[in-house]
């Protein structure tokens, strides 16, 4: 046990001064921790009244770790039932599972190195303080609750994962048994909203609301004994906090068990997936994207000749639409297009009833989250392959047919997530139009800031001059969008406020046709690009 505390020790030890090469990453660290004391400090010197006058609803709070672990629950028995999750990594495996070290050593080891990445993972919860002491009049002691719950939450899905891959693996009948068990668990728990909505004639959305008030929710495994434990420490009840620790305890100690118990040890059921999961985290850092883990038999029809009868640059267009159709059966409609439409329409019922402006918020929270999806997506993933270069045509064709599926895709999910916002009430038909206009064009101008920093950064080796250009080369493209639009607000009157983000609208798309034209010739140097 010595020697796993000290390699716990001399890890921890060798990362911080490995920050002395990392001067850019030490940095970062250290605003987070500025930022960190920042919110204790304010939290502590703060007047703080409790006061159940003008706080939110607590339900919400209740409801959002209950969704959290839902989500949770879903993922990874999903998980566990294709290739489980791992405690360990690559590094562990070659030092650990050769050593003279009794396995159930081994596996306390990969607890506590999980626990602390978990709680590093989860500190974005501490920075929530200002938020929940404005809006449902937490304190500390809450915040650290929530912060507390996530990481566990976290820990023990991984363990779950682990335990039903050790159970369903080359079994089929149990696999079967596991998700009809999860789909009647979700199953239960829809019918139960739907039978309360219609007993006391609720909305949907209180309908929901109202899960946390019954006493049989809170014994459901990770979502309900996470939000259990959170509503016994906001209420101060001993007892509500103490069952879901109890519960957790319980069945953490029987995974276990089953992991540790019998002549055949863990080792090679982790082993999987901690290979699947290092060779993610390679791939990502050394080519930007991540791999796919696919055992389903897909079929193609032979008789598909893609666009322009597959020649040509079109080839690229026709393989992305076939990768899509593959991922979703509806076209451009997958889970990023249903979980964006459900957060505009949760949105647009509790923000747009305080304020107008927020569906403007709404808006630019779509638009922060694109563009995330677009510069990580499908056109970098060609441009750091060699093929779209061995092609012979133009370069702005082949540009162009790279990136079609992330022009068009914002334009379908625009679509979708406005008509939401209509139909919640938070805006009317002329502006949700314009606003998926707005989210359009930013597509489009996301592609092309894609293609303008591979032009001009592709060849730079340093990541951190890559970063600080990149971000500088950003603000000079969006900022007249930005700001024409912000100043013919101002100008307009209030039965023409529909037209206010039009103006962003034509500058993204007239800044974008300027990319196209200027940095069209990307692809007949090759040196301008390279792996970020």
């Amino acid at each position: 046990m010595n020697a796993l505390a000290y390699l716990l020790l001399t890890q921890l030890k060798n990362r911080i001064l490995s920050l002395r090469k990392k001067p850019g990453l030490l940095i970062l660290y250290l605003i987070t921790a500025a930022f960190l004391i920042l919110c204790f400090v304010v939290l502590l010197i703060s007047d703080y009244k409790p006061s159940h006058l003008g706080y939110a609803d607590e339900r919400i709070i209740f409801s959002i770790i209950a969704g959290i672990g839902l989500l949770f629950l879903w993922s990874f028995v999903s998980n566990g039932l294709s290739n489980g999750s791992s405690l360990f990594s690559m590094s562990d495996v070659g030092l650990l599972f050769v050593a003279p070290i009794s396995t159930k050593k081994i596996l306390m080891y990969g607890l506590i190195s999980s626990l602390g990445k978990a709680m590093l993972a989860n500190i974005f919860v501490i920075f929530q303080m200002s938020n929940l002491r404005s809006n449902f009049g937490y304190g500390l002691k809450e915040v650290f609750a929530l912060f507390i719950i996530c990481a566990v939450m976290t820990l023990f899905c991984q363990l779950m994962s682990i335990g039903i891959y050790i159970i369903s693996n080359g079994n089929p009948a149990r696999k079967n048994i596991i998700k009809g068990i999860i789909i009647a668990l979700f199953s239960s728990i829809a019918i139960m909203v739907l039978i309360i909505q219609r007993q006391e004639g609720l909305s949907l959305i209180k309908a929901v609301l109202s899960l946390p008030d019954t006493k049989w929710f809170g014994y459901i495994p990770v979502a309900g004994w996470s939000m259990m434990f959170f509503i016994g420490i906001a209420q101060g009840s001993v007892v509500t906090m103490l069952i879901p620790l109890i519960l957790y305890f319980i069945s953490g100690s029987i995974i276990i068990l089953l992991l540790t118990s019998g002549t055949a040890d863990y080792y090679e059921d982790v082993l999987l997936s901690t290979e699947i999961t290092y060779q993610t985290q390679k791939t990502i850092k050394e080519e930007g994207k991540t791999i796919q883990n696919r055992k389903k038999k897909i079929k193609v029809s032979e008789k598909a000749m893609g666009l322009n009868k597959g020649m040509g640059a079109m080839t690229i267009a026709y393989k992305h639409l076939l990768e899509l159709k593959r991922t979703s059966k509806l076209m451009f409609i997958d889970s990023f297009t249903l979980f964006a439409a459900f957060g505009v329409g949760a949105a647009a019922y509790y923000m747009v009833k305080v304020t107008h402006l927020a569906s403007y918020i709404i808006l630019a929270t779509a638009i922060y989250l694109q563009f995330f999806m677009t510069v990580m997506g499908k056109l970098k993933s060609e441009l750091l392959k060699p093929y779209i270069y061995l092609i012979p045509e133009k370069s702005v064709k082949k540009l162009f047919a790279a990136s079609f599926t992330s022009i068009v895709k914002p334009c379908i999910d625009g679509i979708i997530m406005f008509s939401v916002l209509v139909v919640m009430g938070g805006t009317d038909p002329l502006t949700g139009l314009f606003y998926a206009l707005a989210y359009a064009s930013s597509g489009a101008l996301f592609v092309g800031f894609t293609i303008l920093y591979q032009r001009v950064l592709g060849g730079q080796p340093n990541n951190y001059v890559k970063m600080l250009f990149g971000v500088g080369f950003f603000l000079i493209i969006i900022s007249p969008a930005i700001i024409s639009s912000i100043a013919v607000s101002f100008l307009l009157p209030e039965a023409l406020d529909f037209l206010c983000t039009l103006p962003y609208s034509i500058c993204c798309m007239v800044f974008t046709g300027l990319i196209f034209l200027t940095c069209g010739g990307l692809l007949d140097k090759a040196e301008y690009t390279g792996k970020s």
